[in-house]
């Protein structure tokens, strides 16, 4: 069903190489995909996704303007710009997959390595729609702003689809916090910790910290991830504000460099030190 549900996706190619999207292009259509766009940067990919819903982005990891694909999907993210229903997959190199899949910021639904053929795209594809289908319920909730809802969503897919328990732990996590209920968000990341250390556990967990005054603990937990995971950017964001949090704005201030140096296109950071600079005098 889910392979027959293929051909009526709407699908964004992201490739600063033409050639390399009509190859894709091809593909798809052998798959009976014929709904298919192309963007060869990032601000194409704004100006398209403001302007039809996507069910899947398909994105080469290196990108035109700098920017990289893991990069144009926190902005995507952030910004509300595609819904959580959309599969966003980045296609990368094998060397370049080793660099990439450290940056579980927002981890993109999979990563597709060059090369590959029609079938392991299909194979991939259809994967990332199952996984869609089984957290639908949490994305709808989440969307029309039901958070307890939501919440109740991911308790039903933790009892009944152990294969995206973490998943939909990740997301309780946030809803919990997003709702003010620290001490059950702390518990629910203990909890992914004692499974597996993912930095995006230890960042909910320290973020649950943070809440409570406990400064300390959280501090030691995000130098952890940064240390652990250099490319998790939202680490750094978080070590800034507990930095600042303690007083000490040249440590922030540092924390928000570090970032800016790790991901030098992301202008939303680098105003951030600019701003914390103009503070510090």
């Amino acid at each position: 069903v889910l392979q027959q549900s293929l051909a009526k996706k709407r699908v964004l190619l992201v490739d600063r190489h033409a050639s390399a999207r009509e190859s894709l292009r091809a593909m798809l259509s052998a798959l009976g995909v014929t709904m298919v766009h192309g963007a060869g940067n990032s601000a194409e990919v704004i100006r398209q996704v403001k302007g039809n819903r996507f069910d899947i982005i398909l994105s080469d990891f290196i990108l035109e303007d700098g920017r990289d694909g893991q990069q144009l999907l926190e902005e995507l993210r952030h910004a509300h710009l595609i819904p959580l229903a959309t599969v966003y997959m980045i296609i990368t190199s094998e060397r370049g997959y080793n660099n990439v899949v450290a940056l579980a910021e927002l981890a993109p639904d999979d990563y597709l390595i060059k090369p590959f053929n029609a079938d392991q795209l299909q194979q991939r594809l259809v994967r990332c729609i199952y996984k869609k289908h089984v957290l639908r319920k949490i994305y709808e909730q989440i969307e029309r702003g039901a958070l307890q809802e939501a919440i109740v969503a991911c308790d039903r897919v933790i009892q009944q689809q152990p294969l995206y328990q973490y998943d939909a732990l990740r997301f309780k996590g946030e809803l919990l916090h997003s709702l003010g209920k620290s001490a059950e968000a702390e518990e629910v990341y203990r909890r992914v910790l004692e499974g597996r250390a993912v930095p995006w556990a230890k960042m909910g967990l320290a973020t649950a910290l943070k809440e409570r005054n406990a400064l300390d603990e959280a501090e030691k937990l995000a130098e952890q991830v940064t240390s652990e995971a250099p490319d998790f950017l939202a680490a750094y964001d978080f070590l800034a504000a507990v930095h600042e949090a303690k007083g000490r704005l040249a440590e922030a201030q540092q924390a928000l460099q570090r970032a800016s140096e790790v991901s030098p296109n992301n202008t939303l950071r680098q105003r951030l030190v600019g701003d914390i600079a103009v503070r510090n005098g």
